[in-house]
């Protein structure tokens, strides 16, 4: 994504340009053919056509004959519609080597791979008498011999191969592994002579499996017509051309191997017969494919442009339909899924092979018309560029515009998303804005840019706490700041603080409730932050009272907690609290916001509790004991009584509940630890408490 800045303010300017869809065009570029059927080069400008018969001619880049490369016409079976000479591949090393391959129809009907020599005197003029046999392969039918033959990235030759042809693969020799036919094919020709032709490169994907031929690259052809390499990527692309229902492209990442595109089993992404067959997901099915019947009849692969002249083809992979005259771009995506999207449909039954040149531009061959034609494209040269972005420097200025210039265009017409006609769109607040452009030819561009906002960054305001406890104090933080800032602190829209800040976050410490902002200020313009609201705890200090041995809290307790001396008493979280021990008591309380709050301190004496009036008799004994004591007390008249025994912390030991005037009851105290406890007695007459004690 481009990125633009302009003078007045910090702008990034990110345009995104949508390519509309290629409107190709078909140019003469040569003629007075016979059935051409391949085009290539061998490295420089000259261009190269096959024709069906035994001849190969050859042309320069203005399309000038120039010569007739190849005659070897008497050699050639070129009867049948699909035989004849096939394919041509140039040598890697052609310039310097003058090697040059063919596939063709021997005249008994093979499947012929041979090496030419070019004349040493003579450039455009091959010698036929330099024939040497690379391969050939029996063929039991006369059609889907296949016919393409290419070098990869990898310096290796690959042939393609069809299935032997009649009608529906009744030899399997799509998926038979001891068969040429309804291969492609990789070897190594690079150091070739009459008794090795060809070697088979050691990491072909069946090399020392014996059921395979090692020459296979891979299998489940039923005529793959034409094939080619992205000249960028090494990725191959094939045309394969189907049976009765289905034409496909395939798409093979380079260097991967030992695929099983499927035929006869599957015809495109549609079952065919599958008797011994593998599930689909076993097969490699194609990028795309089509209905043979309603929009052609048989794949013309093509190449994935990547010349020069036309961007809007580049990266795109052309095929055609030679029956329908439909052409097609095919485009593999970044996330590895593919679109096809029609260009043209001419209806010619003509296209019978696709041509790339030396400099990346495409040709394509028509069969009947002997002609080849140059693939142009109408809409690459036309462009639209931004020439001028004017920033708006804060928000609500309507200061922005946006100047777009056109290259190659006529009666152009411009739509910006905010209904604007204009080449220039203006008073613009930042945001994004959309330009569709189109031209006299219905070329469009789609141009979308964003306008960022000028100035400072609006800083995010956050808080430390939102409440304040008693006597403490919250950090306000302002973060996200350009630098530099100048920060104005406010509190209930009063000035309380001014700074100047070269850091991204600066923090300020307040003390009082109400509602807080910050703005950031450069020279240009200002941006508040967002409000924050602080509030005073709710809860008051707790106070105490003192009632004999029991203390009291003015409030209601939900989170409290007793202390003596200073430390908390396990358990005791009440509003009241029984005090067995002498000492200095207290109360905290924690308030729902976390705040912490201390009653003031009493000073509490315990001494022998008195008994009441009620209570006659009162006695335990032993006391000290070891194990047992025994508690005897008689009251003045029968009612309800609890004893409790507690330890020092308020932990109770037992609980029993009584009704009646006389009791004398053993208390068991072997199975407790020495020390003091404490007996409470709750009668409806009152209360008291006794301490006793474990030896």
């Amino acid at each position: 994504m481009r990125k633009i800045t302009f003078l007045f303010s910090v702008l990034i300017i990110s345009p995104i340009l949508l390519l509309a869809q290629p409107k190709i065009q078909l140019q003469d570029w040569a003629s007075g053919f016979s059935k051409p059927l391949d085009i290539t080069h061998c490295g420089d400008s000259r261009i190269f056509v096959v024709q069906q018969v035994g001849v190969i001619r050859v042309l320069d880049s203005l399309g000038n004959h120039l010569d007739t490369f190849l005659n070897i016409d008497p050699r050639v079976n070129s009867v049948a519609n699909e035989r004849g000479l096939l394919g041509l591949a140039f040598h890697p090393d052609y310039l310097n080597n003058g090697y040059f391959f063919v596939h063709y129809s021997s005249s008994n009907g093979s499947t012929q791979v041979s090496r030419f020599s070019v004349k040493a005197d003579n450039p455009n003029q091959a010698d036929p008498d330099s024939e040497l046999s690379i391969l050939t392969a029996s063929q039991p039918f006369n059609n889907h011999n296949g016919g393409c033959i290419k070098f990869g990235p990898d310096g290796y030759l690959y042939i393609g191969l069809g299935d032997g042809g009649s009608g529906g693969d009744p030899q399997d020799n799509g998926q038979k592994k001891s068969t040429f036919l309804g291969k492609i094919l990789r070897i190594d020709v690079n150091n070739s002579d009459s008794m090795n032709p060809y070697v088979v490169p050691a990491d072909n994907p069946f090399v020392g499996q014996s059921e395979y031929l090692p020459e296979i690259w891979s299998l489940g052809w039923r005529n793959p017509w034409r094939f080619s390499f992205d000249r960028l990527t090494g990725d191959m692309w094939v045309g394969d051309v189907g049976q009765v229902t289905r034409e496909e492209v395939d798409f093979e990442p380079a260097g991967m191997g030992g695929r099983n595109y499927g035929w006869r089993c599957y015809e495109g992404t549609l079952p065919y017969n599958t008797a011994n067959c593998q599930p689909q997901n076993s097969y490699v099915g194609p990028v795309f494919d089509y209905d043979n019947n309603s929009v052609g009849c048989s794949m013309t692969g093509g190449f994935v442009y990547r010349g020069s002249k036309y961007t809007d083809l580049y990266g795109l992979y052309l095929n055609a339909d030679y029956c329908s005259g439909r052409i097609w771009a095919t485009k593999h995506h970044d996330d590895d899924s593919f679109s096809t999207e029609e260009l043209a449909n001419l209806g010619n039954n003509e296209f019978s092979s696709f041509g790339e040149g030396a400099d990346g531009e495409l040709y394509i061959a028509l069969h009947f018309s002997g002609k080849v034609q140059r693939i142009t494209e109408l809409c690459s040269p036309f462009q639209v560029t931004a020439s001028e972005i004017i920033s708006p420097v804060c928000e609500g200025t309507n200061a922005g515009s946006i100047q777009l210039e056109v290259e190659n265009g006529t009666n152009v017409s411009f739509m910006w998303s905010n209904g604007q006609t204009n080449s220039k769109c203006r008073n613009l607040n930042p945001g994004t804005y959309t330009a569709t452009v189109t031209n006299a030819d219905g070329c469009s561009r789609v141009q979308t840019y964003e306008i960022e906002q000028g100035g400072p960054n609006p800083p995010d305001l956050m808080a430390s706490d939102s409440v304040f406890c008693i006597d403490e104090s919250i950090v306000l933080t302002a973060s996200g700041l350009s630098i530099p800032n100048q920060l104005n602190w406010y509190h209930n829209a009063v000035l309380i603080d001014s700074t100047f800040s070269n850091e991204p976050n600066y923090s300020i410490e307040v003390t009082e409730p109400g509602s807080y902002y910050v703005l950031a200020a450069d020279s240009l313009c200002a941006f508040t932050s967002n409000p924050i609201v602080l509030t005073n705890d709710s809860l008051l200090t707790p106070q105490i009272s003192q009632s004999g041995d029991t203390l009291y809290s003015d409030m209601s307790c939900t989170n409290c907690q007793w202390l003596m001396n200073g430390q908390p008493i396990p358990g005791a979280t009440d509003s009241l609290y029984i005090a067995l021990v002498s000492g200095t008591y207290s109360l905290e309380v924690t308030s729902p916001n976390g705040c912490t709050y201390l009653s003031p301190e009493i000073q509490l004496v315990i001494s022998e509790a008195i008994l009441p009036t009620s209570v006659l008799k009162f006695s335990l004994s032993p006391n000290p004991t070891f194990d047992t004591m025994l508690l005897n007390m008689e009251l003045a008249k029968k009612e309800r009584f609890t004893l409790s025994l507690v330890d020092g912390n308020q932990r109770q030991l037992f609980m029993q509940t009584h009704q009646q005037s006389k009791i004398s009851l053993p208390i068991q105290l072997e199975a407790l630890p020495a020390g003091t406890y404490f007996l409470k007695v709750d009668m409806e007459s009152g209360k008291f408490i006794k301490k006793l004690v474990k030896q």
